[in-house]
């Protein structure tokens, strides 16, 4: 309770967001709220900020979680996050941070796509969540990438992975394909 009395208090992003969903994003707020993963996925979305109210830059890790455990190819929630980037409404979660990778941490063999076909995981990343990275991707345990090639020559890659630190799992399996 403290957190949203807290939370009340701030005119970013409390206020501004609230009143600029209230005037520009109107059917798609109605939509999402009849819609229960469009609704899960805003009320976890909540759950981070407050939980994460004096250390900002963990809300978006988790918010990504919710977005991708709730809110995935959830056509409800795509609409409301569009109408609310179109109108300024939400703000910008801060950047990832310079790379620590370079060319030299690259694997040299890989020359074509042909080359990485099949079952990846991802053992270690270079976007681990620490400072200056909010995100913390890279960390995120149990990281499988499927690249797969269709018979039209088109590239599907299919990748697993939960949410968690430390190769433990704090969510399901979430499974994304692109």
């Amino acid at each position: 309770i403290i957190s949203q009395i807290r939370y009340l208090g701030r005119w970013e992003p409390f206020w501004h967001s609230n009143l600029c969903i209230g005037a520009n994003c109107k059917i798609p707020v109605v939509n999402c709220a009849t819609n229960m993963n469009c609704a899960k996925t805003i009320g976890c979305i909540q759950t981070c900020v407050l939980d994460n109210i004096d250390s900002e830059d963990k809300t978006a890790a988790c918010a990504y979680i919710c977005e991708m455990t709730h809110g995935y190819e959830n056509r409800q929630f795509k609409e409301l996050i569009e109408c609310m980037l179109e109108h300024n409404c939400m703000v910008r979660y801060p950047d990832d941070g310079p790379c620590k990778g370079s060319d030299a941490d690259a694997i040299t063999s890989v020359k074509t796509m042909d080359d990485i076909e099949g079952d990846w995981w991802v053992l270690r990343g270079v976007n681990c969540g620490e400072q200056p990275y909010p995100g913390g991707y890279d960390w995120y345990p149990c990281q499988h990438e499927r690249f797969i090639k269709t018979a039209n020559g088109q590239w599907i890659n299919n990748v697993t992975y939960c949410g968690g630190r430390h190769d433990v799992c704090e969510t399901d399996i979430i499974v994304t394909v692109a």
